[in-house]
């Protein structure tokens, strides 16, 4: 009886150590399973960034792109633009005629003033610019060529064109209207005027170089 109960006792140690080393092995093997698990989810989420950038930026330099064709399309348009209104300013400067004395030399210049006093010529008080050219007036010059042709912008919504010639000391002016220009020479620096005096509606306005 005694040999018996001996073998039965010393089975009970075997039989806890293979659960105990079951249980560690399963436990093992689950925390295998799951960082094999989060190793195969972090290249995923690496690609659907790098894609995500990808696409930003596509979208960037298309966005960029299309700016940049807008722009150009624009500006190629106010060329374009541009470009017709100086040919029928052109057009119609050569249609103007300008009442020149036949026996003196007409002579032409290029230069460009710019206005820097007005005077009214009925109480002589010097006056603003804007009294004379009007609330519109944000700057601006009158130009001579040397192709006999003049053109002024002083009202911000127009530019006026002319023809012109010099006669002695004097310039003879015509706009397109057919309206003539009163033009004095104060001053000369060689062939071209330095300082002129323009009448508009009953005031002097002085230019300069």
């Amino acid at each position: 009886m005694n040999g018996s109960h001996s073998v039965k006792s010393s089975k009970k140690p075997v039989i806890i150590i293979c659960i105990a080393a079951a249980v560690i092995i399963a436990v093992v093997c689950v925390i295998i399973f799951l960082n094999v698990g989060k190793k195969s989810e972090t290249p995923a989420v690496t690609t659907q960034s790098t894609t995500s950038q990808v696409m930003t930026q596509q979208e960037t330099d298309a966005n960029v792109y299309s700016s940049e064709i807008q722009q150009q399309t624009s500006a190629e348009s106010n060329a374009e633009s541009q470009g017709e209104t100086s040919e029928a300013q052109n057009s119609e400067t050569q249609n103007v005629v300008v009442p020149t004395n036949s026996e003196e030399e007409v002579k032409y210049f290029n230069a460009t003033y710019a206005p820097y006093k007005a005077v009214d010529t009925l109480t002589g008080d010097e006056c603003t610019l804007k009294e004379v050219f009007g609330s519109s007036y944000g700057g601006g010059v009158i130009t001579f060529n040397s192709d006999g042709s003049f053109s002024e912008s002083f009202a911000s919504s127009s530019v006026n064109s002319g023809a012109y010639a010099v006669e002695g000391d004097s310039i003879i002016a015509t706009y397109t209207n057919d309206k003539n220009m009163s033009v004095t020479v104060t001053q000369w620096d060689g062939d071209t005027p330095s300082e002129l005096i323009i009448n508009y509606g009953g005031y002097d306005v002085y230019f300069s170089l």
